[in-house]
C-alpha cells in the first residue's frame, strides 16, 4: 500500500519526525535503523547520509539546512510543509522477515522504495507565475527524509510485525530555469499514486521472486506463496482492533477510522528487544504453521506472466469501461497484473506507439486505442450521413390528441415528426414530460403507418417505466441486439430508444448496424446531465457534440413545484453551488454523526409510510446503502411492520468483474457461483456452477447435478461472476431483483431491478410475494430494496427522496449522481451527511469521461516521455555556463550546495543518459 499524506504544520512536522519518525521502534535505541537522505534536491542542499534533527527542522521552517537563509521564494505562514509517503508491505513479507531475520526482505524493501521515490522525483513539478503564465514546470528534484519501521503499534502490550517506510518529502524543489528553490508542485503525483503504488509492489515482488520466493495474488493486493491466512490474521490485531472499536462505536467513515486509530493507540515498550519480541511471535504460532514458513522458500508458487501478456490483459480491461485512460493507470494495471514477474522498465517498452494513442492532456498522458476510436468515428458517421435522408414520419400541420402538452413539448413532437434524418435527437431534463409527448410522438408516428418500437438499456426502465406508461412491448436494448426475430420486425421501422444517455458506445454502434441492415430509424431520448453508462462511451453526448444532428432541448420541469423545482433546475444546469444552497435553505440537508444519522433516517422513513407516503431511499454506495437498509429493516421491525421470524436464503453477490478479468482463472476463488446469461456449448442460458478447482490457466466448475467440467473461459462474455452470500428475509420485507429471470413456476418473468414486497415463505421454504408470485428459495439474484444507488434510481418518480450521502461515499459522489438523486422526488428530498461542506465539495465535481474524439482532437501530441524530458532538461542544465551556480551560491551562501566543476558536470552527463 502507499498513502501520501499532507503535512501542514511546522510544529506538527516536528514533532511527527521526533515522536513518530525517527523513533518509531519500540527498541529503536537499540537496533537503529537510521533515516536517510534523499532525492537531487538533497544532494544541492549538501544533504547525504543520515538524517539529522537539525536538518530536518530546518527544512520545517523552509530554512536552508546549512546557512539557515530562507528557502523556497514565498513563506506564507499556512504553506505545506511536505508530504508523507508511507509505503507498506504485505503482512506474509513482514512475518517472514520479523521472524527470520532475512535480511535480504529488508534490503529488496529498501531498493524498491528508493527506486520508486526516484520515479517520483522525475515527476516533481513547480508553479510558474512570471510573465503572465500560469503553469507547472517540470524540475525533476525533490529532498525527502526516509524512515524504514518494522513493527505496527502495540496492541496489549505487544507490537506485531509491520515492515513499512515512512518516506517525507518536503514542499521544496529546485527550478532550474529561475535558478532558485520554490515550493513543489505535488497534485499530479498524488492523483498517479495508484501508479507508483503498482511500481513499489511489481519491484519488491520481482525482487523476492528472484530470492527464491514465490507470491500470489489476492483480492486486495499479494502475499508470499504457501503462507496461510491463519498466520496473517494472528499478526494483524491492530487492524482487527480498529474495525472493531469502529463497529461498536458505529462509526463508518474512513477518515474517522483513522482518528479513532489516533485514539487506540498503546505506548511504546522500551523493554523488549527484537529477540524477545521474536520468540513471542514464534509461540502464537502452532506446530504447523512454524513448519509451514520453515519450509515457504522451497516450494514457490509463482505463475509468470509476460509484460506483453500483462500490458495486452491491462489495454483490455481499462477500456472496456473507459474510451480514454491515462497512460500511468494503464501501466498500473498492467504491473499488477504481472506481479512478481515484470517490472516498471519491462512494462514501458510495451506500452508502445501501435498498441496505444497517446495525446497530452493539461500535463498528463492520456491514452486511447484504435478501435476506440474507430467505434466513436464509425458511430457519428453513421449519424451524420444520414442527416436529410429520410423522408418525415408524419406530414404536416400535425394534429394533438393530448390537450394537456406545453407549446414547448409539442414543438419537440414536431421536430421529430417532421425530421428528414435517419437518426433524431431528444434532450431534456429530468422531470420535464419527456414520456408524455413521447407518447404522443409515437402515436401520431403510427397513425401515420409506421411502427415504432421502444427500448431502454435496462430491465427496470424498459420492463418496468416504460410498460407502465403505456408501451406494452417496450424491451432492453440487449434483446434487441440478441434476438433475430425482434431485428427483422423493426425492418423500415422506427427504433426509440428511452434513456439513451445511458448507452454505451458499443451498444449505440451495435443499435446502428442493426438499424442499417434493416434500414430502420433510430430516435434517441435521454439527458446527458444525468448518469452515463457503465461501459466505455458517452454515447449520446458524442453524437450531440460530433455527429452534427439536432437534438431538440425540452427544459421545463413538471415534476416539482416552487423553490424545490428551482433547486432541481439549477442542479440541471450544473450550477451545483446555488442548488445546493436553495436545498439548505428549505432545511433539505441535515448533518448529523455517525451515530445518529441513519436511525433518524430510518425515523423518517417510517413516519413517511405511515402517511402513505411513496418514498424511495438513495445512497451512491451499496456499502452505505447496507448500513441504511440495516437501520430501517430495525424501525420496521419495532413498529410491527417487518415480522421478527427471519429465514436465510442464497444471496449471489456481483464481484462486477471486466471481461478481461472473467478470461483470467486467477482471477477465479473455490466457492464463487457463476451464471450464463447467454447458452454456451455445455451450458444453458440461467444455468449456475460452482467453482470446485483451479489451476494456472483452467477453471473447474460443478454443475446443479454434480458433474463438473472445465469453465469456457473464452466465452467470459456469456457469464458473470459472483460472491456466493446470505440475506435474511421476513414477511413484510422488501426486495429487489438483481438479475434478469423467472417465478418458480415459469409463469413471470423477474426485471432487474423490479421491487417486490415479501408476504411469507412456503412450506418448502420458498419465497411468496404479496402478488401470490412464488421464487425459488436457491434463486439468489435478491437484494434488499429499501435503499438503491443513484443509478438504479435513474427514470423512477416518487413522493419524497431520502439520501444517504456521507463521506464514505465522497468517492462515488460526483455532479450527475447528486442531480439524479435529488430529482427523483415530486415534493422534497432530505439528504443525511455528517459533513455539508464537504459533500458540497465532492458533489460539485463531475464525472464526465473524455471521449476518443475529444482525445484525438484536443490532445498534444506525444514527443517524450515525461523521464526523456527529465533528461533532456538535465543535459541542458550541462550545457550552461556557471552563471546558475554563481548564483545559487549567492543566495545561500558559500556552502557546497551543488557539485562543483566537472564532478557536477560528470553527474549531469550520467543523468542525460
Amino acid at each position: 500500500m502507499l498513502r501520501i499524506i499532507p503535512n501542514m504544520s511546522v510544529a506538527g512536522a516536528k514533532s511527527y519526525y521526533t515522536e513518530g519518525l525517527s523513533r518509531e521502534d519500540y527498541y529503536i535505541e537499540r537496533q537503529e535503523i537510521v533515516g536517510k537522505w534523499g532525492g537531487k534536491a538533497a544532494a544541492m542542499l549538501g544533504l547525504s547520509g543520515e538524517v539529522g534533527k537539525d536538518d530536518f527542522h530546518a527544512l520545517c521552517e523552509n530554512r536552508h539546512p546549512k546557512t539557515k537563509a530562507q528557502l523556497n521564494v514565498r513563506n506564507y505562514a499556512y504553506r505545506r510543509v511536505g508530504y508523507d509517503f508511507s509505503f507498506h508491505v504485505p503482512k506474509s513479507v513482514s512475518v517472514l522477515y520479523a521472524l527470520y531475520n532475512d535480511r535480504e526482505i529488508f534490503d529488496a524493501f529498501r531498493a524498491s522504495v528508493h527506486e520508486t521515490m526516484q520515479e517520483i522525483e522525475t515527476e516533481m513539478k513547480t508553479r510558474v507565475r512570471r510573465d503572465y503564465r500560469d503553469e507547472d514546470r517540470l524540475t525533476g528534484r525533490a529532498v525527502w527524509a526516509e524512515f524504514v519501521h518494522t513493527t505496527a503499534r502495540p496492541v496489549d502490550g505487544i507490537p506485531d510485525p509491520h515492515l513499512h517506510a515512512h518516506v517525507f518529502a518536503f514542499n521544496t524543489t529546485y527550478d532550474a530555469v529561475e535558478a532558485r528553490f520554490k515550493a513543489g508542485q505535488f497534485g499530479d503525483i498524488k492523483r498517479d499514486a495508484p501508479y507508483y503504488e503498482a511500481g513499489f509492489h511489481a519491484r519488491l515482488a520481482k525482487r523476492l521472486v528472484e530470492l527464491g520466493y514465490g507470491v500470489e495474488k489476492n483480492e486486495k493486493a499479494w502475499e508470499i506463496s504457501g503462507v496461510p491466512q491463519s498466520i496473517i490474521q494472528k499478526f494483524s490485531r491492530r487492524t482487527e482492533l480498529i474495525e472493531r472499536t469502529a463497529e461498536e462505536k458505529g462509526i463508518v467513515g474512513a477518515r474517522a477510522k483513522d482518528q479513532l486509530g489516533a485514539k487506540t493507540r498503546e505506548k511504546k515498550r522500551t523493554d523488549l528487544d527484537h529477540q524477545t519480541l521474536a520468540r513471542m511471535w514464534t509461540e502464537r504460532l502452532n506446530a504447523d504453521e512454524r513448519k509451514v514458513l520453515a519450509t515457504v522458500k522451497q516450494v514457490p508458487k509463482h505463475e509468470s506472466v509476460t509484460a506483453r501478456a500483462a500490458v495486452q490483459y491491462a489495454l483490455e480491461h481499462a477500456f472496456e469501461r473507459e474510451s480514454v485512460v491515462s497512460e500511468k493507470r494503464l501501466a498500473a494495471e498492467a504491473l499488477w497484473r504481472g506481479i512478481g514477474s515484470i517490472n516498471v522498465d519491462d512494462v514501458r517498452q510495451e506500452i508502445t506507439a501501435d498498441k496505444i494513442i497517446a495525446r497530452e492532456i493539461a500535463g498528463q498522458t492520456m491514452c486511447t486505442t484504435n478501435a476506440v476510436l474507430s467505434e466513436e468515428r464509425w458511430m457519428t458517421l453513421f449519424a451524420a450521413s444520414g442527416r436529410g435522408q429520410c423522408r418525415a414520419l408524419a406530414t404536416a400541420p400535425f394534429q394533438h390528441v393530448n390537450k394537456q402538452l406545453s407549446e414547448e413539448q409539442v414543438a419537440v413532437i414536431n421536430h421529430v415528426l417532421s425530421s428528414q434524418d435517419r437518426v433524431i435527437g431528444i434532450r431534456g431534463a429530468a422531470g420535464v414530460g419527456k414520456t408524455a409527448l413521447m407518447m404522443e410522438a409515437v402515436r401520431a408516428i403510427e397513425a401515420h403507418g409506421t411502427k415504432v418500437f421502444t427500448f431502454a438499456p435496462s430491465a427496470e426502465a424498459s420492463r418496468g417505466v416504460l410498460r407502465e406508461a403505456g408501451f406494452e412491448n417496450a424491451e432492453t436494448v440487449a434483446a434487441l441486439l440478441q434476438s433475430r426475430e425482434m431485428q427483422q420486425q423493426i425492418r423500415c421501422q422506427v427504433i426509440w430508444i428511452d434513456e439513451a444517455g445511458l448507452l454505451s458506445t458499443r451498444d449505440m454502434k451495435q443499435i446502428f448496424e442493426v438499424a442499417q441492415v434493416c434500414q430502420a430509424r433510430v430516435i434517441l431520448s435521454g439527458d446527458t446531465q444525468q448518469h452515463h453508462s457503465v461501459q466505455r462511451g458517452d454515447a449520446q453526448r458524442i453524437l450531440e457534440r460530433y455527429a452534427g444532428i439536432k437534438f431538440a432541448q425540452v427544459n421545463t420541469i413538471r415534476r416539482q413545484r416552487g423553490q424545490y423545482r428551482e433547486a432541481v433546475k439549477l442542479l440541471a444546469k450544473g450550477n451545483v453551488e446555488e442548488g445546493f444552497r436553495m436545498l439548505e435553505q428549505l432545511g433539505s440537508i441535515k448533518e448529523i454523526g455517525d451515530n445518529g444519522r441513519y436511525r433518524t433516517l430510518a425515523s423518517d422513513y417510517v413516519q413517511l409510510l405511515s402517511q402513505g407516503k411513496q418514498t424511495l431511499v438513495i445512497s451512491p454506495t451499496h456499502h452505505e446503502g447496507e448500513l441504511v437498509t440495516t437501520n430501517i429493516r430495525q424501525a420496521l421491525q419495532v413498529e410491527g411492520i417487518l415480522g421478527n421470524r427471519e429465514r436465510r436464503f442464497l444471496q449471489q453477490q456481483s464481484l462486477m468483474l471486466t471481461e478481461a478479468d472473467r478470461t483470467q482463472a486467477d482471477q477465479f476463488h473455490t466457492g464463487q457461483i457463476v451464471q450464463f446469461h447467454r447458452h454456451v456449448t455445455g451450458f444453458a442460458a440461467g444455468e449456475k456452477v460452482r467453482v470446485v478447482g483451479l489451476s494456472a490457466a483452467s477453471v473447474k466448475v460443478q454443475k446443479p447435478d454434480g458433474t463438473t467440467r472445465l469453465l469456457p473461459l473464452e466465452q467470459a462474455r456469456r457469464f458473470q461472476v459472483y460472491q456466493a452470500q446470505t440475506i435474511s428475509l421476513a414477511k413484510g420485507d422488501r426486495i429487489r431483483v438483481t438479475q434478469n429471470g423467472s417465478t418458480m413456476d415459469r409463469q413471470h418473468r423477474l426485471h432487474n431491478g423490479a421491487i417486490y414486497t415479501v408476504a411469507g415463505f412456503t412450506q418448502d421454504g420458498h419465497i411468496k410475494l404479496t402478488n401470490g408470485w412464488v421464487i425459488d428459495r436457491n434463486y439468489g439474484n435478491l437484494d434488499y430494496g429499501y435503499c438503491l444507488t443513484s443509478h438504479a434510481a435513474q427514470g423512477k418518480s416518487v413522493d419524497r427522496v431520502l439520501i444517504a450521502q456521507s463521506s464514505i461515499s465522497l468517492g462515488a459522489a460526483s455532479r450527475q449522481q447528486f442531480y439524479v438523486s435529488a430529482s427523483r422526488a415530486r415534493e422534497s428530498v432530505t439528504i443525511y451527511t455528517d459533513d455539508k461542506q464537504e459533500l458540497k465539495d465532492a458533489v460539485s465535481r463531475s464525472d464526465s469521461r473524455m471521449t476518443a474524439l475529444e482525445l484525438e482532437q484536443h490532445g498534444s501530441k506525444i514527443r517524450y516521455r515525461t523521464q526523456d524530458l527529465v533528461q533532456q532538461l538535465t543535459a541542458q542544465e550541462t550545457l550552461r555556463d556557471d552563471r546558475t551556480k554563481t548564483r545559487v551560491l549567492e543566495k545561500y551562501g558559500s556552502v557546497r550546495t551543488v557539485l562543483p566543476g566537472q564532478e557536477r558536470d560528470d553527474e549531469l552527463q550520467r543523468d542525460s543518459r
